[in-house]
């Protein structure tokens, strides 16, 4: 088998496409061809075409992971799971998510930092909530306690009452007992543990509300 053409690809000059006996065979990255020292009129073997598809495939896993992390951030589970959609061998997907981590591209600790950190100001989650988002991600548990212990209950309950007294005002029952269920309804659907609602909700309903608005 014989290379007789190599030409960049129009969209993209960072890919090559590679004909061998005058007819289309691959493509490649540049950094392939440069590895291999390909060129026009080189003769190669069955063997030797193997291992350079099978290098073409390593890079392509690991390229599409760089990909992915920079468009957002992602944990380790949402990247693999990206990457066994394409089809990728799952051997060349685990050393990717090895070179991928070694570089510190990947970092689940560092994700669930972040991830935490905006839950708790942007979307204004409780603990559970977090809790649960994060292990449907595929984070492990050991991490995801690690991380979440670094929030104080006092600092829980704070933003469980700032957003209660929010609500309240909202609330247009006259009876009592349905207003407190609402409430309570509203702090447990945005995540809190139902000790802090529990705690928070007879705060609110035992304190005066004239000023909520203003909170």
């Amino acid at each position: 088998m014989k290379i007789t053409k190599i030409e960049y690809q129009k969209k993209n000059k960072d890919r090559l496409n590679i004909y061998i006996d005058d007819e289309y065979a691959f493509a490649i990255g540049i950094n392939i061809l440069i590895k291999f020292s390909l060129a026009k009129g080189m003769v190669i073997d069955r063997e030797f075409l193997d291992e350079i598809l099978k290098s073409e495939e390593k890079s392509s896993v690991y390229n599409y992971g760089i990909k992915l992390l920079s468009r957002s951030d992602k944990c380790e589970n949402e990247i693999r799971q990206k990457m066994k959609a394409k089809g990728f061998d799952l051997q060349l997907i685990d050393n990717a998510i090895i070179k991928l981590k070694e570089q510190k591209y990947l970092d689940d600790e560092r994700y669930c930092e972040m991830f935490i950190k905006d839950k708790i100001n942007i979307s204004k989650y409780g603990v559970r909530k977090i809790k649960e988002a994060l292990i449907l991600k595929g984070i492990s548990r050991e991490i995801i306690e690690e991380k979440i212990s670094c929030i104080s209950r006092e600092d829980e309950e704070e933003r469980a009452y700032l957003l209660g007294a929010k609500k309240l005002p909202t609330i247009r029952e006259k009876d009592k007992f349905k207003r407190k269920v609402k409430l309570y309804n509203y702090l447990i659907g945005r995540g809190f543990e139902y000790d802090v609602v529990r705690r928070t909700v007879s705060r609110l309903l035992n304190s005066e509300f004239d000023d909520f608005e203003n909170i």
